[in-house]
């Protein structure tokens, strides 16, 4: 082999090599941004990621954060309740609607997970009545306020655990109207702030804290047997 030959020959070799090379390395590029893409659809399609574009202050320290969510859906918003004092930021509940605030107490229409598991579904929630002394865990009062008004109405309440629905709140004066939607005619349970007080400290007192499913996030929720509620 002449020294002009061993040369091509050697550097044809070279050029191979670097060609392999250079496609391991790019096939280790695509894997990693792959994966890393994988993650953002994951993010965005199990856990409701989004960007916060607003904030509105409401009262007594309760934040209304706004998240937007630009992908390949339609745009998509939801209103996450926070508390900030000083530098310190809580997060209450991911998903809102309906803040009324008095006195330090925030009542609030959440979404949280299905109390039937939707397998096509696992991200279906249901619309719940919280009520929220923050910092402290938030609490689910629906089953509590429907339950008084079963008692006063002489209603069934096993009936309106599965019928009823939350639907709104309305506040007028110094009370706050709660409106449900049922097989029987919708029920309109207005109660004072003092009222509400009550049932906060029935559910806190009596109730036990739970992980939300969907949002992984803690509350307090009294634990109903509608057949021995009376």
């Amino acid at each position: 082999m002449t020294q002009m030959t061993q040369i091509l020959f050697f550097g044809n070799l070279r050029n191979r090599r670097n060609r392999r090379i250079n496609l391991k390395i790019l096939y280790e590029v695509e894997q990693k941004f792959a994966c890393r893409f994988s993650l953002a659809v994951l993010c965005a399609s199990l856990t409701g990621c989004g960007t916060i574009t607003s904030y509105e202050s409401l009262a007594d320290g309760y934040v209304k954060a706004k998240y937007t969510r630009t992908s390949w859906e339609p745009t998509a918003h939801r209103f996450e309740l926070q508390y900030k004092k000083g530098w310190r930021t809580v997060k209450i509940w991911p998903d809102t609607l309906g803040i009324h605030v008095k006195n330090g107490v925030a009542v609030f229409e959440g979404y949280k997970a299905s109390a039937q598991p939707n397998p096509d579904n696992p991200r279906d929630t249901d619309s719940r009545l919280f009520a929220v002394r923050a910092p402290e865990l938030p609490l689910d009062i629906t089953d509590e306020v429907l339950w008084r008004w079963s008692k006063e109405n002489s209603a069934d309440f096993a009936t309106i655990l599965k019928t009823a629905s939350y639907v709104r709140a309305k506040e007028t004066g110094n009370a706050v109207e709660f409106g449900f939607a049922s097989e029987i005619p919708s029920i309109h349970i207005t109660l004072d702030w003092n009222q509400i007080s009550d049932i906060m400290r029935e559910v806190k007192e009596k109730g036990v804290v739970r992980k939300d499913r969907v949002w992984g996030t803690s509350y307090i929720e009294k634990e109903f047997k509608p057949e021995v509620q009376k």
